[in-house]
């Protein structure tokens, strides 16, 4: 098993022209999202327009959740799901035209051609196999098989898990990605 912090300090930021977005973590590490050269992305982003449309994003599956504010997704079909504060992840695809209604802070995974999902959690959880992302709310402890993590506001645990590895994790409140390579 392998864990790496990282820290603010450690991520990108990019100013789009409804806000800016933070990219956490991306894997494989010397992948682009840029040049879409990527198989998952964690990223935050604020989203400073009342109305905005999200960039199209085809064969990539997302999942998202406010941090703080709130918005309306809305897609051609029809389908659109209000969103508050660390509600449990929407999950979409990235090729499908969405439209956002809101002002918030929010939080992203992409997966490209592996699978993967998101939670938000508190308390504990065992994962085994792939690469587990813990993203602590608020910063604070995150505790891997009893080993205490620090992590700054905004930072993120990732975990390396072999296939026959497993770990428990807790958190007070977090938000857990799991990816599988």
């Amino acid at each position: 098993m392998q864990i790496k912090i990282y820290s603010p300090k450690d991520c990108s930021t990019s100013v789009w022209t409804g806000g800016a977005t933070t990219e956490l973590w991306l894997w494989p590490e010397d992948g682009n999202y840029a040049s879409r050269d990527f198989q998952a992305r964690i990223s935050s982003a604020t989203v400073r327009l009342e109305e905005s449309d999200f960039t199209s994003l085809p064969g990539v599956v997302r999942y998202i959740t406010p941090l703080s504010g709130g918005f309306t997704l809305s897609h051609p079909d029809g389908r659109t799901v209000t969103m508050a504060p660390l509600d449990e992840p929407y999950r979409f695809d990235g090729g499908t035209a969405t439209h956002c209604s809101g002002k918030a802070t929010d939080f992203n995974l992409m997966l490209k051609g592996v699978g993967g999902s998101m939670m938000v959690m508190g308390g504990g959880l065992t994962v085994n196999a792939g690469i587990c992302c813990v993203y602590p709310v608020d910063g604070g402890d995150v505790t891997v098989d009893g080993k205490a993590l620090s992590v700054e506001p905004g930072g993120l645990a990732v975990i390396h898990m072999e296939k026959d590895e497993r770990a428990t994790i807790e958190a007070t409140k977090a938000i857990v990605c799991r990816i599988f390579i």
